[in-house]
């Protein structure tokens, strides 16, 4: 008996010793799994069941768009259109706390500066921008608003929706491919973070056949995969698909929603969640009596589709974060966050 007591007592003691260790280490698991969205002209945030909404930004003259969380979950940036009853004059990329406090402004040009993605460092942001006369993407430094031009395309080329892998060595993003008159195609292209080695991640798409648009790429987490919707204007009417394209040249296109829905949709883009497992999309039934968007949710492994909790509006722009994970402690022994998430 006294030997049982000493090996369960023995054992607690291991236990509690590794909780310490943990704890004083300054790591745990994620928590809170949110999304973020807009509900209308608002910055919303719910859990990933569609429960618990909560609005983070709120004014009469400005229209709130495509937030996206920081890597460490602790921020979220969006695009701000100044004026929402004329949003073709400027608009301002912001960034704030993930509870809606702390509003900063980090771009002033009376231009369209649009909020692309974080860089991994949870420190700059990518965004998009007509400043120059033609859309290029720009880094920017949160805490300094130092600015850097990233692309070069000038007027033979229009850059954005720029996302960074998740190692931070490479982006994808749109290419706009100019032609002499009409509606210009855009593609999917993959560069070098500092803006070299520029690819296409699929063949441009022919000039003579129909209009396509690839747009808003999204990088998985195992950074071999990239999301992105597919719109074509045919002949007997528009389809859309959502893509997944792997580094390595495999195709798989998201057939389910249009089984589901038909072709008479679109989408303001879409982003993957719970570890590449599923994915977001905003979805606008255009066939409906009164249509707007709503946000859907996509197991890849079950091919189902589900709506989540909607109200009457325009709910778009989803994105998703594992939450906020803890900071070390100043002078303790921290622990690398993929060490816990992936042990050996």
């Amino acid at each position: 008996m006294n030997s049982l007591k000493t090996t369960l007592l023995s054992r607690a003691l291991t236990f509690f010793s590794a909780c310490g260790f943990l704890w004083f280490t300054g790591a745990t698991m994620p928590i809170d799994a949110k999304i973020v969205f807009t509900v209308d002209d608002a910055i919303y945030v719910m859990n990933d069941d569609g429960s618990d909404r909560r609005r983070l930004t709120q004014s009469l003259q400005n229209m709130d768009s495509q937030p996206r969380w920081s890597p460490d979950g602790k921020k979220i940036a969006f695009t701000r259109f100044m004026d929402k009853t004329r949003i073709e004059t400027t608009a301002e990329v912001f960034v704030m706390n993930a509870d809606g406090t702390d509003l900063q402004r980090l771009t002033d040009n009376n231009v369209y500066d649009l909020c692309d993605s974080w860089l991994p460092d949870s420190e700059r942001l990518a965004f998009s921008s007509s400043r120059s006369g033609a859309w290029e993407v720009y880094v920017i430094d949160v805490a300094t608003l130092t600015v850097e031009q990233l692309t070069n395309g000038g007027r033979d080329a229009g850059f954005g929706s720029a996302d960074w892998s998740p190692d931070g060595t490479q982006i994808t993003l749109e290419r706009l491919i100019r032609i002499p008159t009409g509606i210009s195609p855009k593609t999917i292209y993959v560069m070098d973070a500092d803006g070299t080695n520029e690819r296409p991640l699929l063949p441009d798409p022919p000039l003579d056949g129909p209009l396509i648009w690839r747009r808003f790429p999204r990088w998985s987490a195992d950074g071999q995969q990239i999301l992105f919707s597919e719109y074509k204007w045919l002949k007997d009417g528009d389809v859309e698909h959502i893509i997944v394209q792997r580094i390595d040249g495999e195709k798989q296109v998201i057939t389910e929603i249009n089984d589901r829905l038909g072709n008479n949709w679109m989408s303001t883009n879409s982003c993957w969640m719970d570890n590449d497992r599923s994915m977001l999309v905003a979805i606008k039934a255009k066939d409906k009596l009164t249509p707007n968007y709503d946000i859907y949710r996509y197991t890849f492994e079950t091919r189902r589709l589900r709506r989540l909790p909607s109200e009457l509006s325009d709910e778009k722009w989803p994105d998703w974060t594992e939450g906020a994970l803890s900071v070390s402690p100043h002078g303790k022994l921290s622990t690398l966050w993929g060490e816990i998430k992936h042990p050996e």
